[in-house]
């Protein structure tokens, strides 16, 4: 309290000489005057940091800056020379890659420590830590997301799994980024036979956040931001750390006059509130360095979506075409930034983009993410979450597929996309905390870089100019993502390019081909640009031709064109029919005729089995899409069905089918059955990725890292889990 009132006390000394506040003027309220206005200027605000202090700043990537205050900081250490020695705190990297945002702060002298996740957008600070200049780490966006919900509780630090096996476990260096870097931030932590990482609380004495408006009384709201961030929790670390937070908007309100419910920050977290005048809402408030103000970001309005262009015919097209082919309906997926943009531009492109919900680690659910500088922002978001909130549904196992790029790849499958060389600093950003905890991951990248060039004829790849950067490794220069922790904990994991798709099993130390582009010899095109030799698959395949074509794919017949016979099973015990109607189109009369024919003949058979008993049916309506113009022959078709064969019968969409299918197969009581579903005639012990594999497509559950590691801690020498253990654990999972 003591080191708030001296802030304060050095702030109204100091003369205010640019955009004037309100620090002491008085609002009015009721019958009194009140003096709680907390509306200052510029430089009364930025007085308020000392030299020493811990900053901690707001924003994402090219997003959310508050750049008035960074600027305005930035000045006054070019000014007087103070404060020095800053610790600066960030996850995001709020910058342009220029200039601006952190960048202001990336001044010799100013800063001593850098604890960030995400150094691209930020090269003047990123200058200092490879020039050794000042302290650098490196950690996961969800472990500093977190480490602020730490410090705001006053916890002992955040303690996760996510981290081990990288450059940020302390056995690989501890996110260390330089020399003089000598201070253990992450310790190590076992229990109940799991590894962990505990990423250390730092307190916070200073915050600079932003919102869109104020009222007098601090109390924040974003309603043109395009995310909400770790505002909040940031605020509450610095005021719960004594410190104080400062906040930057567009419009004030007076005191009262804003709904609680539209509260983001509240005003007993905020100390002072700087207004960005009208005049320089371009420059110094806009919702994007790349983009003024994009009202589909921040939900004010609907874009239309069928103005997306569609990728030409390229590698990038080539390779997110194929990493497409492993969506599922329903999934939950992350795009990363660069390659992985595109997959959305294809799903876009096929028009099967509504069966699929795209994320980003910001915090946005649903819509198209923006690209490029603008990445993190999503045009049409269904929802908008704190970022620390998406992380934690991120590493509880909520993401169903993940797309990221890669710019090196080791002969055992580590990828490292956080330092490229000694001269390039990035950070790891979401990847790790993305890559870890999700059942399968995609990587995609182009097979060499710089001055790759190919052309595509007749549907065949022609390697005419081959880059002259080697992707696939022997060892990375850093471990962004761990190939031999993804066996143990059961992943799937691909690594897609233009001419191959690779993949690192548990049956293998290494890098597996498993796929090869049309044209492509591999003694010409593949191992001679590899710093080691892959396995080749015995069962070698082509990429699907239809990648190559420069017309759409029918990624929607590719990917759920099941015949009918394909979409019906029935549950002996339970005496019930499910039928998948996941995605599927019903256009013509013919389309229903021969709907009714394959339901109605398999049902029959059931029913007359059963002595005339009639059955339990359940139905997914699942991204299910039937034309205006047949509407009504499809619900007298279902209506002579159900009068047939249907004792009762319920529809869903989403997981609630799965769900469904899940409690008939549960049910189960004989061990053989059980273990018949996870491992092949005559095998006699499984792997991690087999379960994770098979509680996906046998049961329907997107098992977590920690239900993975119960089911297999007694694996063997060779990582094998044997019969007799499994159905022990598999028993208790079931309960």
């Amino acid at each position: 309290m003591v080191h708030q009132i001296l802030r304060t006390f050095h702030a109204l000394l100091a003369r205010p000489t640019t955009w004037a506040g309100g620090s002491m003027a008085a609002t009015r309220r009721g019958h009194g005057m009140a003096t709680r206005n907390k509306i200052v200027s510029l430089n009364d605000a930025v007085a308020l940091v000392n030299s020493g202090d811990t900053v901690a700043c707001s924003g994402f990537v090219s997003q959310g800056a508050p750049e008035a205050l960074l600027e305005g900081l930035g000045n006054r250490f070019r000014e007087t020379g103070t404060p020095r020695d800053l610790t600066v705190l960030f996850g995001g990297g709020p910058g342009d890659w220029a200039t601006k945002g952190l960048n202001h702060l990336g001044q010799e002298g100013m800063i001593r420590r850098a604890i960030g996740s995400h150094y691209g957008q930020t090269p003047m600070i990123a200058e200092l830590v490879l020039a050794n200049k000042i302290e650098g780490y490196a950690f996961p966006m969800g472990a500093i997301s977190r480490m602020f919900h730490q410090v705001a509780q006053g916890g002992p630090g955040y303690l996760t799994s996510v981290g081990t096996g990288t450059f940020v476990d302390p056995v690989n260096g501890g996110g260390k980024l330089n020399e003089m870097t000598t201070v253990d931030l992450v310790d190590v932590i076992e229990i109940d036979g799991r590894r962990l990482l505990l990423f250390k609380p730092i307190p916070v004495n200073v915050a600079f956040i932003r919102a869109t408006t104020s009222d007098t009384d601090g109390n924040l709201t974003m309603e043109h931001e395009s995310m909400l961030g770790d505002t909040r929790q940031i605020a509450m670390a610095a005021k719960n750390s004594g410190g104080i937070v400062i906040a930057q908007v567009k419009r004030v309100a007076d005191a009262r006059t804003i709904s609680p419910r539209q509260v983001d920050v509240p005003g007993v977290l905020v100390d002072c509130v700087v207004q960005v005048p009208d005049d320089k809402h371009a420059t110094h408030h806009p919702q994007s360095y790349f983009e003024v103000h994009n009202s589909s970001w921040s939900h004010e309005v609907r874009a239309p979506m069928e103005s997306m262009e569609p990728l030409e015919m390229s590698p990038r097209k080539i390779i997110a075409r194929r990493a497409a082919l492993e969506l599922e309906s329903s999934d939950v997926v992350n795009l990363g930034i660069g390659m992985p943009e595109g997959i959305a531009a294809v799903a876009a492109e096929e028009r099967v983009l509504q069966y699929f919900t795209l994320t980003s680690e910001a915090g946005l659910i649903g819509g198209v993410g923006a690209g490029g500088h603008n990445f993190g922002a999503a045009t049409n978001p269904d929802a908008i979450q704190e970022m620390s909130q998406q992380f934690d549904m991120y590493n509880g196992g909520g993401l169903d597929r993940a797309f990221l790029g890669m710019a090196q790849v080791s002969r055992g499958g580590d990828v490292n996309v956080s330092r490229i060389s000694k001269n390039r600093l990035t950070g790891p950003g979401g990847f790790i905390d993305i890559t870890q905890p999700t059942a399968k991951v995609i990587f995609m990248g182009t097979f060499t870089a710089k001055g790759l060039e190919m052309e595509i004829r007749d549907g065949q790849i022609n390697i005419l100019s081959e880059g002259s950067i080697t992707k696939f490794v022997d060892k990375v220069g850093e471990i962004t993502f761990s190939g031999d922790r993804a066996v143990d904990t059961g992943q799937s994991v691909l690594y897609v390019t233009e001419r191959a798709v690779f993949e690192r099993s548990a049956h293998a130390d290494e890098l597996v081909l498993i796929e090869v582009a049309p044209g492509i010899d591999i003694d010409k095109d593949i191992l001679p640009h590899m710093g080691f030799q892959p396995k080749v698959s015995p069962n070698l395949k082509v990429m699907d031709p239809s990648i190559f074509r420069d017309c759409p794919m029918d990624l929607n017949e590719l990917l759920f064109g099941a015949r009918f016979e394909e979409r019906v099973d029935y549950d002996s015990e339970g005496h019930s029919v499910f039928v998948d109607l996941t995605s599927l189109q019903v256009c013509t009369k013919a389309d229903i005729a021969e709907m009714e024919s394959v339901f109605s003949t398999y049902m029959r058979d059931k029913v007359v089995a059963h002595g005339g008993r009639k059955l339990h049916v359940t139905v997914s309506y699942d991204g299910f899409d039937c034309r205006d113009a047949v509407a009504d022959e499809y619900y007298a078709m279902t209506q002579r069905l159900e009068k047939a064969y249907y004792s009762d019968v319920r529809r869903y969409a989403g997981r609630a089918f799965a769900r469904a299918q899940l409690a008939s197969a549960l049910k189960m009581q004989n061990d053989d059955a059980v273990w018949a579903r996870f491992a092949p005639a005559g095998q006699t012990a499984v792997t991690p990725k087999q379960i994770r594999q098979t509680l996906s497509e046998q049961y329907h559950i997107n098992a977590t890292e920690a239900q993975i590691h119960e089911l297999s801690k007694h694996k063997n020498a060779a990582g094998l889990v044997t019969e007799e253990k499994f159905l022990s654990a598999f028993r208790h999972f079931r309960g």
